[in-house]
């Protein structure tokens, strides 16, 4: 009989910040079309108010979700659950499915230096573009790149001046390094793609 390994325990602090992952169960799509995406988004503004969250970034593609999270109180588990199961529950109502919709946990590291963070915040908005979803981050309607960057309205829940300041003081400047780090990335990319 195989010994079950317990699950090791979420990293909770006040203040932490949290690079989270939400995927489909078995590569499964956790969202079809807008109306999913909308009705996502609408849960996601939810569980901000309510857990107090700063949304720093965030980006959805078909079979999972990134988020990076501050929370002032270490209620990361219980405002995902709240968030989760809410939306899967709908979700699974519309599709006339049954079963999980999200595979297992949902996925967090704490981002412990801006410089982390920073790297966390070039990753999440560069994954439409790594997905041959889009040629660049701000095309990406589904991803806070384009309201961080300025060039959108961000919507309620995203907390672009405390993005912003993370990267650094200045917003212009912090704009500028986040769209150089991502233009690097996006370049490095498609130089691996020519070797």
């Amino acid at each position: 009989m195989l010994q079950q390994v317990p699950r090791k325990p979420r990293e909770e602090a006040p203040g932490a910040i949290h690079h989270v992952v939400a995927k489909g169960n078995a590569g499964g799509f956790v969202a079809y079309d807008d109306f999913d995406r909308v009705n996502l988004f609408g849960r996601l503004e939810r569980a901000v108010v309510r857990c107090r969250w700063s949304c720093l970034a965030y980006c959805l593609l078909d079979t999972h979700l990134h988020l990076i999270l501050q929370t002032p109180d270490p209620n990361l588990g219980l405002g995902m659950q709240r968030f989760q199961a809410p939306y899967a529950q709908s979700f699974n109502r519309r599709h006339t499915r049954e079963g999980h919709l999200f595979r297992g946990r949902f996925y967090s590291t704490r981002l412990r230096s801006n410089e982390h963070l920073y790297a966390a915040i070039v990753y999440v908005s560069m994954n439409p573009v790594r997905a041959g979803m889009v040629q660049r981050p701000e095309l990406w309607r589904w991803g806070s790149y384009a309201a961080t960057i300025g060039r959108e309205p961000a919507p309620t829940y995203l907390d672009v001046p405390a993005a912003l300041d993370l990267i650094d003081p200045d917003p212009i400047t912090a704009r500028r390094k986040l769209e150089t780090a991502t233009r690097d990335a996006r370049e490095r990319d498609l130089l691996r793609l020519r070797d």
